[in-house]
């Protein structure tokens, strides 16, 4: 049981919405301004709707064709996105900004953020499958409330005054997403077919804090909004209070700040076991937002709620914010070869081998970084269609 966050009854999170089987994941972020640079970066990730404790299922976008009632619900042709007011202009004016970002300025922004999920893995060398396209065409179906409605285009983006986890009134930006799966296993864009207890993500709404008084950055705007897109492909946050024993990793050590360091800074998407993620040589663990833990500094992951890794070494303006362990997320969920492996005879077996051998709570006070108190909720509802 959690407390509703609007100061309701508690209610159970597995049972938030009539006749819909409910997984919640909640989670909390805080801008972060000040924090020592260091070049570490950090891996691992968390996934939801996993096979119990295991590496095993998980949600994820069909890499093969998929119609749902009509609608495309697949990664063929690229995931589709559409904004509440149909046009970048129009969303744009639904928020209060410190300084009014021009209309191209802002569709910038946009495309930035989805962008910044398609590039080369800079350390592994992996690319992705994952595109966004713009479909302004298609209106934006939501709630007006925040949560999610499956049909508009397969990702919407939206703004309100109450939603999930805020009221009306609350003035700290913010967003939430929310995604739609059903109980039929995808196709793998390694080609893996029928990926055992994989479920497929049929559609995914991310809602902003609208209130008056909400001033964005840009800048934060597009950093949110990439965190944001991270939930809606997938991946959850990695705070332990937030995803305990479900944070993948290889090695995680948190005996010092020095074990956590090396052990959240080394990188693992290439480890990953293209065709079966589940046999990638990783565990689960449970990460304390602390020192040592995510707090150690040079942590700096865009999937960390509480400050969206933004540090000296991650600036809120670095329009490529994902680290290592948002890379290794990305390939765990979406798996490709490498192009060396592609052009060997042995490929397939190559990689396979190293695959074996080898990728609204409150804020807590963090010495490495002052914070100020914003939110992000993610969840997942699972329908029967």
């Amino acid at each position: 049981m959690k407390t509703n966050f609007k100061n309701k009854q508690p209610i159970d999170l597995l049972k938030l919405t009539q006749n819909l089987s409910v997984a919640i994941l909640g989670s909390v972020l805080s801008f972060a301004a000040i924090e020592v640079a260091n070049p570490a970066r950090s891996d691992a990730f968390v996934i939801f709707n996993r096979s119990g404790n295991t590496l095993g299922g998980g949600s994820r976008w069909d890499a093969a064709p998929r119609t749902i009632q009509g609608q495309d619900r697949s990664l063929d042709g690229g995931l589709r996105y559409s904004l509440q007011g149909g046009s970048y202009q129009a969303f744009r004016d639904l928020f209060t900004w410190d300084i009014l970002p021009s209309v191209n300025e802002f569709q910038n922004a946009i495309e930035t953020a989805f962008n910044a999920w398609t590039v080369v893995d800079p350390v592994s060398g992996l690319g992705t499958d994952l595109s966004f396209v713009a479909d302004l065409e298609t209106p934006v179906v939501g709630t007006g409330r925040g949560g999610v409605n499956r049909y508009g285009a397969e990702i919407d983006l939206l703004a309100s005054t109450d939603a999930t986890f805020w009221n009306p009134g609350n003035t700290s930006p913010q967003g939430e997403s929310f995604f739609y799966y059903i109980n039929d296993t995808v196709t793998l864009t390694s080609g893996t077919e029928n990926y055992a207890g994989s479920s497929a993500i049929i559609g995914a709404d991310i809602t902003f804090n609208n209130n008056a008084g909400t001033v964005y950055t840009l800048d934060f705007f597009r950093r949110l909004l990439t965190h944001e897109i991270g939930h809606a492909i997938g991946l959850g946050d990695i705070e332990g209070d937030i995803s305990a024993n479900r944070f993948i990793d290889d090695n995680y050590d948190g005996s010092t700040s020095a074990t956590a360091n090396a052990t959240l800074s080394n990188p693992i998407a290439q480890l990953i076991d293209p065709l079966n993620p589940a046999a990638s040589p990783f565990s689960l663990f449970t990460v304390p937002d602390q020192d040592p833990g995510l707090d150690t500094l040079g942590i700096d992951i865009l999937m960390e709620s509480r400050g969206l890794g933004i540090a000296p070494g991650n600036p809120v303006t670095n329009i490529r914010p994902l680290v290592n362990d948002d890379y290794a997320g990305r390939q765990f969920l979406y798996p490709v070869f490498s192009e060396a492996s592609v052009n060997e005879p042995t490929a397939t077996l190559g990689l396979l081998a190293l695959g074996i051998i080898g990728a609204r709570l409150s804020t807590q006070g963090k010495t490495k970084q002052q914070r100020v108190d914003q939110v992000t909720r993610s969840a997942t509802y699972n329908i029967d269609i």
